[in-house]
C-alpha cells in the first residue's frame, strides 16, 4: 500500500507538471455554467466531482477543500467536453438519431459477408508455433487433403445386457456393416460405391496383363473389424461383381466368400502359360494362403459357408463366441493385417487364462479415401472423362456417401428385431456437428433479447405517473444496443474476422449485457436529473452525458482495452474472439454515448410537454396548483456564481474530496416545469403526502425500491461490524473452497459435450470414449537427414522402439513393436538375400550374370547387389560375389539404399501401402520384370518425409491424450537433439494440444486484461490505488468462478477460457460503477459507502439481471456443454 501510495503522489505530479504546461485553464470557463438553481442540487453537496468536478476542483485550489488536482482536472476536461456533446446531440436530437441508426444500419448490412469457420486447424492451432509449421510440412508433401478417412460402427449390448460377443449379436454386426457396403450414390451421371471410394492395398504388376487384372480385381476394401476372425468376415470383401473365369477351370464365379488364394494360383498356373512363382512369392509374403475358407463360421449352417471352416456344419454351436477373439483377429493378408484386442473389442471381461469371456462393445472400420486421393486416383480415368472432375466433386461425392452411410447404420438400429444398439461416425458427422455447434440460434437469441426487454419495460415502466415512467427509451434503448451488436459483428465481417463457436454463442448475448448495463446507468441518471427539477430543460442531455457519460467511458474503454490486449494470445479462436469483443464494446461505447442521449432527449420533450410514455400521441394532465418560484430563476451574467457554495469541513480525504455541502440548500417537493426560452419556472406544490404517484418519488418507485430497499436495509447492515466480519469470513471461505476447485479442474473438452443427447453420434461418441479410446498416430521423420547411413538408420529403429514403448501405444500380442517401413524393407531384402544364396549354393549364378533356372527373387537380389549408387558409375558386377543388401545388424547397404528403395516400393507394393510410409518425393517407377535384361535400377530422391505409423489406446479423456502427447513429444525433442528431425502428426496432436499450454495461454489471457484495466483506470483516474483494488476485485471474481468450474466438473478448454476471459469484462462493468461513485462522493468512508451503494445499487442489479436473462437461454441448449 505504501508503495502504491508512492507511485500514486509521484504520477499526480508528473501528469500535473504536464497539465499545467499544456493546459491555459480559465476559470471563467463558459462551456457551461453553475447557476443558482443547480447549486441547490443536493447532488452537489454529496457526490461534488460526479456532478460538478471543476467546482471541485477550483475549491481545492482555494484551499477550502482537500483533493488530487490531477484527477479533478482531467475529470473536469472530461465533463466539459462530455457537457458540450450532450448538449449538441438534445439540440439536434432528431439529425443524430436518424445519422446514428443510419451509421449501425450500413455496418449491420456487413452481416452479409460473415463466414463461420469450423476448421479446427485454423481455430485451435497456435498461430507461428510448432504444430502450424508441422501441418504446413506435411501438407507441402502429401497435399491438400491427403489421407483416408475412418467409417465406423460400433456395436454395444442392449437394455440390461453386458455382452456384446454372442452370434446373434455378430450376426446382426455382420448385417449391418454388409448393408453398409452396398450403398449407392448418385452424382455426376455415374454410380459411386463402397468398392470405388475405399482404401485398397495393391498387388505389384506382372508381365502377364491378365493376372494383374485378374489379381487387383480380387483385392478388397481394407476393412479392421472383428468379424475378421470368422468366416463372415468376407461378405465385406466383395468384390461386388464375382470374378468370372472360364468353364474350363472348373471354378465357380469367385468372391472372397470362396476364395482359397492358393488353389486359385494353382489353378490359373496349370491353365495359362505364365511362371507364377513371383505370384506365389507375392501371396506368401502377405499370408495369402487360405483365405477365410479355414476360418470359423458364425453360422456353420449357412449355405455359403465353405467346407474347409472348422465347424462346417457342426452341431456344437456355442453362444459365446468370445474366446474367438483373444489375441485378435487377422486380415485379408496376415502378415501385416493383424487386428489387435484393442481396435476392435471393447470393455473386455477374461477368465483365469487371460481368454476373453465377453466384452461389451465392438467397433468396425472401413476406410475410404480422401479428397486428394479420389481425385488423383481417377483423374484421368474413363469413368469421369464426362465430368469436370476436380477435389471439389470427389468431397461432394464422399460426403453425400458418409450421411447415406449413417442413415443406414440408422435404420437398421430401429429394426424392432435388433435389440443391441448399433451407432456410427464419419468425419461428415463430426463436421456437420462442429458447424451446427457454431451456427447462431436465432430462436435462443430473440427469446434472450426478448426477455431483456421485457425486464426492461417492466423495470422503467411507472404505472401510477405514466408521464415520469422511462418504458420507452428502455425499448429504444435495448433495440439501439441490439443493432450496435449487429454493426459490430457486421464491421468484424467487413475486416475479415470469421465467426466461430465463441463468436456465435457467446459473443451475442455479452456484448448485449454489457450494453444494457450501460444503457441501465444512463437511464437511471437521466430520472434522477429530470425528476429533481434543479437542470434546465436544455442542459439535461448535457448533464446526463456529462455524469455518466465519463463512467461509461472508463469502463467501456478498460472493457474494450484489455480485450483487445487479450487477443495478443496466439490461438486462432481466442484471437478473433478477443478482437470482435473489443470491436463490439466500441460500438455499444459509441451507441450509448452519441445516439443513446438523443433519444433520452426526445423522452426528455415527452415528459416537459407531460406525454404519455410509449404513447405519446396522448397527453397527461397536468397539476392545477402551482406555486412561483423566483429562487428557481434563471441568474443574471453579472450573479456571483462563486458563493453559492461553502464548505462546512474540510478533512483530508482518502481520494478527492471530502465533506461539503451548499450554504443555501432547500429541498423542493415537485418538478419543476419550464417554458421554452427557460426564463420563467413553475413548480407543482405537494399539496399531499408523498406516494407512489408523487412526481418526487415516481422514480423510485418505478424501480420498485430497489432505491428503497438498499436504503431501509442493506445499508444499515453495512454499517454492522458483525456484518462485515461475516462478509469476510464468507468470502475468505469462498475463496479457499474456489482454490480447492481450480486445483479439481480438468482440461479438455469431450466431443459428447458438443452433441445433442439422445442422438446417434452421441451414442457412438459414448461408446467410444468408455470402451475404446483408439486413435492413430505418425512419427514423421524430415529432409535433412541422411537416411542412408549406418547409424541414422539404428537412430530410426531406436526412435521407433522408443515410441513403441509408450503405454498408449498398441504393440503386438507378444510384446514386440508392430514393423514400421524400415523394418518391412529390411525383411524383404532379407528374403531376397536368402533366395540369392541359395540359388548361389546350387550355382545358379556364375561371375558375369545368372542361368535360366535361377529364380526370380535371387535374380532380383542380384540385381540390387550390383548397383553402387554412384551415377557415374552405377553398376558393379564384382559385388555380387562379397556384398550383403542387408548386414546381420539389419542395416541396409548405405551407397546403394535409394536404388533398393525404389525396388521396394514398387514391388512390394502391398508391404509398403500397409506400412503407411508416404515416402516423399515419390521415385520413378520400376517394376521387376522375370527374364527382362536390364539391370540398371533407378535411384530414387533422397527421402525428405517418410511416416511411421502406430496405433494408440486407451485414450478415453483428455487428461490420458495429453499424457500420451507429452511424452511422445518428449521423446521427438530428444532425438531433435541427436539429429534426427522428427515430429508426432495425427488427429490428437491437431485437436487436443492446444490442452497442453491452455492454462499457460489463460493465464497471459487474464494478466493482459487486468493489466490493461489497471493502466487504463489509472490514467483515466489518476489513481493508482483504485486500479489496484479494483484489479484485486477482478482477480477474486475470476477465481471464484474458476474454482466453481472445477467444482461442478467443468472441464478446461478453449470456450471456457473465453468465459473467464469475458468474466473479468463483465466484473468491470460493475465495479467501476460502484468504484466511481465511492470516489466522487464526499465525507468519510461509511458516509460515501452508502452513498455510492444508494445510487448505483439499481442500475446494477438491473444490469446483472438483464445480463442473466439474455444468458439463460443458453441453458435451452441440447448441447451439453452449453448447458453446463
Amino acid at each position: 500500500m505504501l508503495l502504491l501510495k508512492k507511485i500514486t503522489v509521484g504520477l499526480h505530479d508528473i501528469i500535473w507538471n504536464c497539465l499545467l504546461t499544456m493546459t491555459a485553464w480559465n476559470n471563467q470557463s463558459g462551456s457551461y455554467s453553475y447557476q443558482s438553481k443547480k447549486a441547490k442540487d443536493p447532488e452537489l453537496s454529496t457526490r461534488t466531482s460526479w456532478v460538478d468536478a471543476q467546482l471541485a476542483y477550483r475549491l481545492v485550489l482555494k484551499g477550502q477543500l482537500s483533493g488530487k488536482k490531477c484527477a479533478l482536472l482531467v475529470r473536469s476536461h472530461l465533463q466539459n467536453h462530455l457537457f458540450k456533446l450532450g448538449r449538441f446531440e438534445q439540440r439536434h436530437c432528431g439529425k443524430v438519431l436518424i445519422l446514428g441508426l443510419l451509421f449501425l444500419s450500413l455496418f449491420a448490412i456487413g452481416l452479409k459477408t460473415s463466414v463461420v469457420e469450423n476448421d479446427i486447424n485454423k481455430l485451435w492451432v497456435e498461430e507461428d508455433g510448432r504444430l502450424p509449421k508441422e501441418l504446413e510440412y506435411t501438407k507441402s508433401m502429401l497435399g491438400e487433403g491427403y489421407g483416408s478417412e475412418n467409417q465406423i460402427v460400433i456395436q454395444t449390448p442392449g437394455t440390461g445386457a453386458k455382452n456384446v460377443l454372442t452370434r446373434e449379436s455378430l450376426l446382426n454386426h455382420v448385417e449391418v456393416v454388409t448393408r453398409a457396403t452396398k450403398i449407392e450414390v448418385h452424382l455426376f451421371d455415374e454410380i459411386w460405391r463402397i468398392d470405388d471410394l475405399c482404401v485398397k492395398a495393391s498387388f505389384p504388376s506382372f508381365e502377364n496383363f491378365l493376372v494383374t487384372l485378374l489379381l487387383n480385381k480380387l483385392v478388397p476394401c481394407v476393412v479392421i473389424s472383428p468379424l475378421d476372425c470368422f468366416w463372415e468376415g468376407s461378405k465385406m470383401l466383395g468384390p461386388r461383381r464375382p470374378l468370372l473365369l472360364p468353364a474350363s477351370y472348373g471354378l465357380e464365379p469367385i468372391t472372397w466368400k470362396n476364395l482359397y488364394p492358393e488353389l486359385l494360383v494353382n489353378t490359373l498356373e496349370n491353365n495359362m502359360d505364365f511362371d507364377f512363382d513371383i505370384v506365389k512369392d507375392a501371396l506368401r509374403r502377405a499370408g495369402l494362403v487360405s483365405g477365410y475358407q479355414k476360418k470359423p463360421c458364425l453360422d456353420p449352417f449357412d449355405p455359403e459357408c465353405p467346407v474347409y471352416s472348422v465347424n462346417y456344419r457342426s452341431t456344437e454351436t456355442v453362444d459365446s463366441v468370445a474366446p474367438a477373439l483373444t489375441g485378435g483377429c487377422f486380415g485379408f493378408a496376415p502378415e501385416f493385417m493383424h487386428w489387435e484386442e484393442d481396435m476392435i473389442v471393447g470393455g473386455v471381461t477374461r477368465n483365469r487364462s487371460n481368454v476373453m469371456v465377453s466384452a461389451e462393445a465392438v467397433q468396425t472400420i472401413i476406410q475410404i479415401m480422401g479428397k486428394q486421393d479420389l481425385y488423383n486416383y481417377y483423374k484421368g480415368t474413363y469413368l469421369v472423362s464426362s465430368i469436370d472432375w476436380s477435389q471439389e466433386k470427389a468431397a461432394q461425392i464422399i460426403e453425400v456417401f458418409q450421411k447415406k452411410f449413417t442413415e443406414v447404420v440408422v435404420s437398421f438400429n430401429n429394426q424392432s428385431n435388433v435389440t443391441d444398439s448399433v451407432s456410427s461416425f464419419t468425419q461428415t458427422s463430426l463436421d456437420e456437428l462442429i458447424q451446427e455447434f457454431s451456427e447462431i440460434s436465432f430462436v435462443r437469441i430473440g427469446i434472450g433479447y426478448g426477455l431483456m426487454l421485457l425486464y426492461a419495460i417492466l423495470t422503467l415502466m411507472n404505472c401510477c405517473n405514466p408521464v415520469h415512467s422511462h418504458a420507452g427509451a428502455g425499448i429504444c434503448g435495448v433495440v439501439l444496443v441490439s443493432l450496435s451488436v449487429a454493426a459490430g459483428l457486421g464491421l468484424c465481417s467487413l475486416l475479415g474476422l470469421p465467426f466461430n463457436a465463441a463468436t456465435t454463442q457467446i459473443v451475442p448475448f455479452l456484448a448485449l449485457g454489457l450494453g444494457v448495463d450501460d444503457m441501465f446507468l444512463m437511464v437511471h441518471t437521466f430520472s434522477q436529473i429530470c425528476s429533481s427539477g434543479y437542470t434546465y430543460y436544455q442542459d439535461q442531455a448535457g448533464e446526463l452525458v456529462k455524469r455518466a457519460g465519463c463512467t461509461v467511458l472508463l469502463t467501456s474503454l478498460s472493457n474494450s482495452g484489455a480485450f483487445l490486449i487479450a487477443a495478443l494470445v496466439p490461438i486462432p479462436a481466442l484471437r478473433m474472439f478477443s478482437l470482435q469483443v473489443g470491436i463490439l464494446l466500441l460500438f455499444n461505447l459509441i451507441t450509448i454515448l452519441l445516439i443513446f442521449p438523443a433519444i433520452l432527449s426526445i423522452d426528455a420533450w415527452r415528459k416537459k410537454n407531460f406525454r404519455v410514455d410509449v404513447v405519446c400521441c396522448i397527453e397527461s394532465a397536468p397539476s392545477t396548483k402551482v406555486t412561483d418560484i423566483s429562487a428557481l430563476s434563471s441568474p443574471s451574467p453579472t450573479e456571483d456564481k462563486q458563493n453559492t457554495v461553502v464548505v462546512s469541513e474540510v478533512t483530508t480525504p482518502d481520494n478527492i474530496v471530502t465533506k461539503f455541502a451548499a450554504a443555501d440548500y432547500t429541498e423542493y417537493e415537485g418538478t419543476a416545469s419550464y417554458s421554452d426560452t427557460g426564463s420563467s419556472q413553475n413548480l407543482t406544490e405537494a399539496s399531499k403526502p408523498s406516494t407512489c404517484c408523487d412526481n418526487k418519488t415516481s422514480s423510485k418507485c418505478s424501480a420498485l425500491s430497489l432505491s428503497w430497499l438498499v436504503d431501509q436495509f442493506y445499508l444499515p447492515l453495512v454499517e454492522k461490524t458483525w456484518f462485515k466480519v461475516v462478509v469476510f469470513v464468507f468470502n475468505t471461505v469462498l475463496i479457499c473452497v474456489s482454490i480447492y476447485g481450480i486445483t479439481q479442474v480438468k482440461v479438455g473438452m469431450e466431443l459428447t459435450d458438443i452433441v445433442p443427447k439422445e442422438t446417434n453420434e452421441y451414442r457412438f461418441l459414448k461408446a467410444q470414449s468408455d470402451y475404446f479410446g483408439f486413435y492413430d498416430m505418425y512419427i514423421v521423420t524430415k529432409d535433412n537427414f541422411q537416411y542412408q547411413l549406418p547409424e541414422n538408420q539404428k537412430l530410426m529403429r531406436e526412435l521407433h522402439g522408443k515410441i513403441s514403448q509408450v503405454s498408449y501405444v498398441i504393440q503386438k500380442d507378444d510384446g514386440s513393436s508392430r514393423e514400421f517401413w524400415l523394418d518391412l524393407m529390411v525383411k524383404w531384402l532379407r528374403d531376397l538375400q536368402e533366395s540369392y544364396d541359395n540359388d548361389v549354393a546350387a550355382g545358379f549364378f556364375h561371375s558375369t550374370g545368372w542361368y535360366y533356372n535361377a529364380s526370380d527373387d535371387a535374380v532380383l537380389a542380384y540385381k540390387l547387389l550390383i548397383q553402387t549408387g554412384d551415377t557415374n558409375n552405377p553398376l558393379d558386377k564384382t559385388q555380387a560375389s562379397y556384398k550383403r543388401l542387408v548386414n546381420d545388424e539389419g542395416i541396409i547397404a548405405s551407397d546403394a539404399f535409394y536404388n533398393y528403395l525404389t525396388a521396394w516400393v514398387y514391388n512390394d507394393v502391398l508391404a509398403y501401402e500397409v506400412s503407411l510410409a508416404s515416402i516423399r518425393p515419390e521415385g520413378k517407377e520400376w517394376f521387376y520384370v522375370p527374364g527382362e535384361g536390364d539391370l540398371l535400377i533407378p535411384k530414387a530422391p533422397s527421402i525428405q518425409f517418410a511416416r511411421m505409423s502406430f496405433f494408440l489406446h486407451n485414450l478415453v479423456n483428455t487428461e490420458e491424450i495429453v499424457k500420451c502427447i507429452r511424452a511422445v513429444r518428449d521423446i521427438c525433442e530428444d532425438y531433435e537433439e541427436l539429429g534426427l528431425d522428427s515430429y508426432p502428426s495425427g488427429l490428437i496432436f491437431t485437436f487436443w494440444e492446444q490442452y497442453i499450454n491452455i492454462r499457460y495461454y489463460l493465464l497471459i489471457s487474464l494478466v493482459s486484461v487486468l493489466a490493461s484495466v489497471f493502466i487504463i483506470i489509472t490514467f483515466m483516474m489518476m489513481n493508482p490505488l483504485a486500479a489496484f483494488l479494483l484489479v484485486l476485485t477482478l482477480s477474486v471474481i475470476t477465481v471464484e468462478l474458476f474454482g466453481f468450474m472445477g467444482l461442478i466438473g467443468i472441464q478446461l478448454s478453449a470456450v471456457p477460457v473465453v468465459i473467464l476471459v469475458a468474466s473479468v469484462g463483465v466484473g468491470v462493468e460493475f465495479t467501476i460503477h460502484v468504484m466511481t461513485s465511492f470516489i466522487t462522493s464526499i465525507g468519510n468512508r461509511q458516509l460515501r459507502t452508502k452513498r455510492s451503494l444508494s445510487f448505483m445499487f439499481a442500475p446494477i442489479v438491473h444490469g446483472a439481471i438483464s445480463t442473466l436473462l439474455g444468458i439463460i437461454m443458453l441453458a435451452a441448449s441440447q448441447f451439453d456443454f452449453i448447458f453446463r
